[in-house]
């Protein structure tokens, strides 16, 4: 019985032997990822560079000069360059607001008189056009909304219940 039992487990581990043996840090995901080598060390702004802190919050006008809304946010792709501005259009304190996205290169950006800050940012378009365009959705808000569709469309049926009589 004893050496039944010996044979059984010896046979198991050698089942095992080749997962046990393989290595564990060949995987191809590496969290947390590799981090980029710098050996730039910028000490100063230039006057042909903008703060990020500067744009975001920006008024934004169209080209008569009309109020279009502010620039709420930027979208930077991986290499660091901004693809493209993310502006408020119309609303009052974030109620009737509608996000829209422009390339980066369309912003006219307008320095104050003192140069070490931006006054605004004039595009060529106009509110009402703004207002047409599709709005911008970030990752979550498309993550969410695809949740949501599919919450409702396996939402359950409804069901009658009939009492005895």
């Amino acid at each position: 019985m004893f050496t039944r039992h010996s044979a059984a487990a010896a046979l198991a581990l050698c089942a095992f032997l080749p997962a046990l043996a393989q290595d564990s840090i060949g995987s191809t995901d590496v969290w947390p990822p590799a981090v980029r080598a710098t050996a730039a060390y910028p000490i100063r702004q230039d006057a042909s560079q903008w703060l990020g802190s500067n744009l975001v919050g920006a008024r934004v006008v169209s080209a008569s000069n009309q109020t279009i809304g502010k620039v709420a946010n930027l979208v930077i792709n991986e290499d660091g360059a901004i693809e493209a501005a993310v502006i408020a259009v119309g609303g009052v304190l974030g109620i009737g607001r509608k996000d829209v996205a422009v390339t980066y290169k369309s912003l006219n950006i307008v320095r104050t008189q003192a140069g070490d800050a931006i006054d605004h940012v004039t595009l060529a378009a106009e509110k009402s056009e703004l207002r047409r365009v599709a709005e911008f959705k970030t990752l979550r808000q498309q993550r969410n909304d695809r949740t949501a569709r599919r919450r409702d469309t396996t939402s359950p049926t409804a069901v009658s219940l009939q009492t005895a009589e």
